[in-house]
């Protein structure tokens, strides 16, 4: 059993599986954009915020950063592409508890990426989205979900 830390992730994985582009985990860009698009999530080192004394339970928070790249040759097109990928993530994510392993899950603003180091560069757009996920563990942060 994985830790509530990787369970969380995988979670967040499975909620994006239904989005339209391929969806990846800490992988180095491809050489090129796939037709549909891509996310790659890019989880941080989770925050502890708080300790419970005498219970055990500890607070994190956790961000994660989703790499959003869309491709077409025409600029209008573009935009709208990387739109509606963002749109569609918000749709999937908006609300989510994922499957109650997070308290809270807090969708930043996406903040526009400039340099997307893939072939066909001048065709692509991208966008940073992060995304924070608040939760509890027992005094045990490694402790195996159940």
């Amino acid at each position: 059993m994985p830790s509530r830390h990787e369970a969380i992730i995988a979670q967040l994985m499975t909620a994006l599986a239904p989005h339209s582009s391929e969806v990846i985990r800490e992988i180095e860009l491809p050489v090129a954009c796939p037709a549909n698009g891509l996310i790659n999530l890019l989880p941080a080192d989770p925050e502890e915020q708080e300790e419970h004394l005498g219970t055990g339970v500890r607070e994190w928070d956790r961000v994660l950063e989703l790499e959003v790249v869309v491709q077409d040759h025409d600029t209008a097109q573009r935009i709208a592409k990387l739109d509606a990928s963002l749109v569609e993530i918000g749709a999937l994510l908006h609300g989510s508890t994922l499957g109650g392993l997070v308290d809270y899950l807090r969708l930043g603003a996406p903040q526009d990426a400039d340099n997307i180091p893939m072939e066909g560069a001048a065709s692509l757009k991208g966008a940073v989205v992060p995304v924070t996920l608040f939760y509890e563990t027992s005094n045990n942060p490694m402790e195996t979900q159940t």
